[in-house]
């Protein structure tokens, strides 16, 4: 198997390795309205004509909805779809679930059990715009 950088900057980092199972991406750090038209882009190099590209999102630490459209390809008809995921970290399956985007990613690529923490609030509400700052149980305080 050989893996090459396809895109990096202050945020992101994204390898294509290739094997006889076809292309995967592996994308590491976070991804963001200034970075998800670049993965799109890799995206879209990277795919073969007619087949999927599979995408390892376990390294991914943040996503924002720009970054879940390009990854989850919402708009377009489930049998359609030509973006696979691999190792869907729990937060990513909730914030999916969130958005009622449940039955984008195949079956297989969820994780049996989930070992996410319930995020608790560690500051007030705040006045006006925003809201709370969360952190989950296990993180230092």
């Amino acid at each position: 198997m050989t893996e090459r950088l396809v895109y990096a900057d202050r945020l992101v980092r994204i390898s294509l390795r290739v094997s006889g199972d076809g292309p995967l991406l592996v994308v590491a750090g976070e991804v963001d309205a200034t970075n998800s038209e670049a993965l799109a882009r890799a995206l879209e190099r990277c795919r073969p004509r007619g087949r999927h590209v599979t995408v390892d999102t376990g390294a991914l630490t943040f996503v924002d909805l720009s970054g879940l459209r390009v990854l989850l390809l919402p708009a377009v008809p489930a049998e359609q779809r030509w973006v696979r995921l691999r190792n869907v970290t729990p937060s990513q399956r909730r914030i999916i679930g969130l958005l009622g985007w449940c039955d984008v990613p195949e079956p297989d690529q969820w994780p049996e059990t989930s070992t996410a923490e319930v995020p608790r609030p560690v500051g007030p509400p705040s006045e006006g715009r925003g809201g709370r700052w969360w952190r989950s149980r296990d993180a230092s305080s």
